[in-house]
């Protein structure tokens, strides 16, 4: 696929600027290296091609806009930037200069073509119900942020889709609603406090059971609403952080309790609505992205059972409607490790004084 991509140049930091002869001689060296470029690899080793270049040099830097073929938008941004790194570190001249912005930009006409996906299928677009330009600016900002999910390869998401850019949007969109998690839980938090406090009840008794309008809390398993009081809630906000901290590191650590498969679960279900609502990426191919993703991202896969209907009418005192035993648990004793986990890694706040 043709895109154009619009980068900056700039001098660094505390130079002057060039005069009339430094910026003729700055674009002649330049434009000599685009010249010469048959191919760049990009990420993956997927390789993209440049095949035509305009440029304009002033005195604070230069703006290149380059047409090139790539298999998908990540590929082409990532491929021309990694190219123009390379010539400027090649050009002794010119290898204190930076590259800042480097995008692709193209026509409302060309973003619907690039987005409509297969011809017999309507445009991702219509099918969101958002505007073009609404949904290439939600993936690009996807595909900027899926560099920081350091814990995973992009094989964590399964082969290539029919959308190449697909497993570069959902490692985005775990680590934007990983950041929106978090937020929404610190409301939750001040809302329990809040109206507690209003309504001069006891703090330790106030619960999500009691309260309306709650992000995270009220999409934890519905059965153990009336536990989620407000110490609940901070240790599951520490927890969810302790999990969602460690996207951005590797090796991957998985989840060493019930409360922690419980912060993952909640991240990746709303990774999944962002992508589909939002970035137009196919449902099917979601689903299948994270179906391996999971295999690869949990140990235990206890908290699935939390979410069972049949729970919810189960006799406690039956042991077969409830292998688990959780009917008969409270939902602090989620933050336990589980017994097959050596020196987990807790959080101080997390640990009862009586464990």
């Amino acid at each position: 696929m043709e895109y154009r991509i619009t980068a900056e140049l700039t001098l660094p930091v505390g130079a002057t600027g060039l005069d009339g002869l430094q910026q003729q001689g700055a674009a002649a060296l330049l434009s000599e290296w685009l010249d010469r470029v048959a191919t760049v690899e990009g990420p993956e080793g997927v390789e993209i091609t440049p095949y035509d270049h305009r440029l304009k040099v002033s005195s604070t830097g230069a703006v290149v806009e380059l047409l090139v073929d790539a298999p998908a938008l990540s590929f082409a941004e990532n491929g021309a930037e990694a190219l123009l790194h390379e010539i400027l570190e090649r050009t002794e001249l010119l290898a204190d200069w930076q590259v800042g912005k480097c995008e692709v930009t193209v026509s409302d006409a060309e973003l619907a073509e690039a987005l409509e996906g297969r011809p017999e299928e309507e445009p991702v677009a219509t099918r969101v119900g958002l505007p073009i330009e609404d949904v290439t600016a939600q993936r690009r900002r996807l595909l900027a942020l899926s560099s920081r999910l350091r814990a995973f390869e992009l094989e964590s998401f399964g082969p290539p889709t029919e959308d190449p850019d697909s497993r570069f949007l959902a490692a985005g969109a775990l680590i934007d609603r990983a950041s929106v998690l978090t937020e929404e839980l610190l409301l939750d938090i001040m809302t329990l406090d809040e109206e507690a406090e209003s309504l001069d009840k006891d703090e330790a008794h106030w619960t999500a059971d009691d309260s309306e309008g709650l992000f995270v809390l009220h999409d934890l398993p519905v059965r153990y609403r009336h536990h989620y009081d407000l110490s609940f809630a901070k240790k599951f906000l520490i927890t969810a952080s302790v999990v969602y901290s460690r996207l951005t590191a590797s090796p991957w650590v998985p989840p060493a309790s019930t409360a922690e498969s419980l912060a993952l679960y909640l991240l990746v279900e709303n990774a999944k609505e962002l992508l589909v609502s939002f970035a137009a990426v196919d449902p099917d191919e979601v689903t299948a992205m994270f179906a391996v993703f999971e295999s690869h991202a949990y140990r235990h896969h206890d908290h699935e059972w939390l979410y069972l209907e049949d729970l919810d009418t189960a006799d406690p005192e039956d042991s077969a409607a409830d292998p688990l035993g959780f009917l008969a648990q409270d939902a602090h004793s989620w933050f336990v490790p589980y017994p097959d986990v050596e020196n987990p890694a807790l959080h101080p706040y997390v640990i009862e004084d009586d464990d």
